[in-house]
C-alpha cells in the first residue's frame, strides 16, 4: 500500500509472509522516502517497533493562515533511545488525516495498550488479594530488592510514582519496587489493585508499561539469561537493572500468579 505527498515524500506499508519460525509482526514494515537537497532519505521500521503514532495539525508562522498537518512515528533506535520518524510534514490536513487514520488502523494491533484512566480491578480480586500480594512482596524483599509498602511511601514519593508510572488516579498501590539509585520513585515496578505497572530504563526496549491481573495470571513469566530482565509472554519486558533483583521479582510474579489464579478459579 502506498501513499504519496507532493513530489518529495512517499511511504510504503509493506506486508510480507513471515518465514518459518518467525511472526508476521517481525516482517511487516513501514518504509519512508523523502526527497532531500542531495538525494533521498529512506527509513524503514517494523510495525512492532512503533510505540506511538503522533498526528498534529499546526499553523506555521504568523503569516500563514492555512493549517498544515504533520505525522510522526515514535520508535527506538539501536541504543534503545527514543527515535522519531517523520512520515510527512506540512501536508494538506484533510489528506493527512485520512493517511493518519489508515496508519493508526493498521498499526493498532501492534501498539501497546495504554494505561487505563481508571484502575482495571477484576471482579474476583476482592479484599483478600491485596493482603496476599502484600505478604508475597514482604517475603520476596531483600536488601537489593526491597518492596516498599504503600503506607511507607511519603507524599512526595507517592506523587512521583503516580506521575512517572502513569498510574490511574484511582489506583491503590500495594507495594512499590524502586529501581533508582536515589530511591526517588522515578522508575520501578508497582503492584496495584488494577495490575502491574512499571517504567523501564533507556536500555530496555519494551513498549508496554502495564498489564492487568486478568491478562497476567495465565501468562508465561520467564527470566532473560542475557541480562537482569523478566519477561511476561508474549512480549512484555521488565528491566530490573541489577541481576540480584531478577530471581526475587521472578519468584514474586510466579507466586502471585499461583495465588491470584486460585482466587479467580474459586469464584468462577
Amino acid at each position: 500500500m502506498r501513499f504519496a505527498f507532493y513530489e518529495w515524500a512517499a511511504i510504503r506499508l509493506r506486508k510480507t509472509h513471515a518465514p518459518t519460525g518467525s511472526t508476521f509482526e517481525d516482517h511487516a514494515t513501514i518504509r519512508t522516502q523523502h526527497r532531500k537537497l542531495f538525494g533521498f532519505k529512506r527509513r524503514e521500521v517494523n510495525f512492532s517497533a512503533v510505540s506511538k503514532v503522533d498526528f498534529a495539525i499546526e499553523h506555521w508562522g504568523r503569516l500563514r493562515q492555512t493549517p498544515r498537518a504533520n505525522l510522526t512515528l515514535w520508535t527506538l533506535d539501536s541504543d534503545m533511545d527514543d527515535d522519531i520518524i517523520e512520515i510527512f510534514v506540512l501536508a494538506n490536513p484533510q489528506e493527512g488525516q485520512m493517511v493518519a487514520d489508515r496508519i493508526n488502523q493498521i498499526l493498532a494491533p501492534f501498539l501497546p495498550l495504554p494505561v487505563p484512566e481508571s484502575a482495571s480491578v477484576p471482579a474476583w480480586f476482592g479484599n483478600e488479594a491485596p493482603v496476599l500480594l502484600a505478604g508475597l512482596c514482604r517475603a520476596h524483599s531483600s536488601e537489593t530488592c526491597f518492596f516498599v509498602a504503600a503506607a511507607d511511601l511519603n507524599e512526595v514519593r507517592r506523587e512521583t510514582v503516580f506521575r512517572e508510572m502513569s498510574l490511574p488516579t484511582d489506583e491503590h498501590i500495594i507495594a512499590f519496587l524502586d529501581l533508582t539509585e536515589a530511591k526517588d520513585g522515578d522508575r520501578g515496578l508497582v503492584i496495584g489493585h488494577g495490575g502491574l505497572y512499571w517504567k523501564n530504563g533507556f536500555f530496555t526496549g519494551s513498549k508496554s508499561t502495564w498489564i492487568s491481573w486478568d491478562a497476567f495470571v495465565d501468562a508465561e513469566v520467564s527470566t532473560d539469561p542475557n541480562d537482569a530482565d523478566v519477561w511476561i509472554a508474549p512480549s512484555i519486558q521488565i528491566g530490573l537493572g541489577d541481576t540480584s533483583r531478577q530471581a526475587p521479582v521472578h519468584g514474586l510474579l510466579v507466586e502471585s500468579q499461583r495465588v491470584l489464579r486460585s482466587l479467580r478459579d474459586q469464584q468462577a
